[in-house]
């Protein structure tokens, strides 16, 4: 009914319109899977080339990598189990290995990042961190996106690196 009230051009425009958001669902719907969104981490594990495995964050770690539309990213992880209730680590009078042990216990960072599908890299590049020597890397991230859950696997200096993180719904 809608379609026989326009008149020239417009059903033409719309028609066209119509046609091109099929083509694009279609297109989309059969495209690799999107690194965009917020992704929730459950394993943060660094294992070494003699089969040893190291938990930075612990066993259970938590933190979340947030990729926007816009292509701003933003990194969270904590330990587990958190440092907790620090007499006066707020007011800045807390014990010096008090301050090293929370630093240690949390990894944040900011900035934006580039996908290369090709490749099945992400690079996270760092305008801000906790970490000062962070700042202003490029730090790419070979990936991989199996279902809900977003694999980020390094592989350097004889280790290998596993970030598992999944999709928050």
């Amino acid at each position: 009914m809608f379609l026989h009230r326009l008149t020239g051009n417009y059903k033409g425009y719309f028609l066209a319109a119509l046609a091109f958001s099929l083509i694009a669902e279609a297109v989309w719907a059969q495209s690799p899977p999107s690194i965009i969104g917020t992704w929730k981490l459950v394993a943060f594990e660094n294992h070494n080339a003699d089969g040893s495995v190291i938990y930075p964050f612990g066993k259970k770690p938590t933190g979340y990598f947030v990729y926007d539309p816009t292509g701003h990213l933003s990194v969270q992880i904590m330990r587990d189990p958190p440092v907790k209730d620090v007499p006066g680590l707020m007011q800045g009078k807390a014990e010096p290995d008090t301050y090293k042990e929370a630093f240690l216990a949390y990894a944040a960072y900011f900035g934006t990042y580039t996908v290369d599908l090709v490749k099945g890299v992400v690079v996270h590049h760092v305008e801000g961190a906790n970490w000062p020597d962070y700042i202003g890397m490029d730090e790419p991230r070979p990936f991989r996106i199996a279902g809900d859950h977003l694999f980020i696997e390094i592989r350097r200096d004889g280790q290998y690196l596993l970030r598992e993180l999944v999709r928050v719904r």
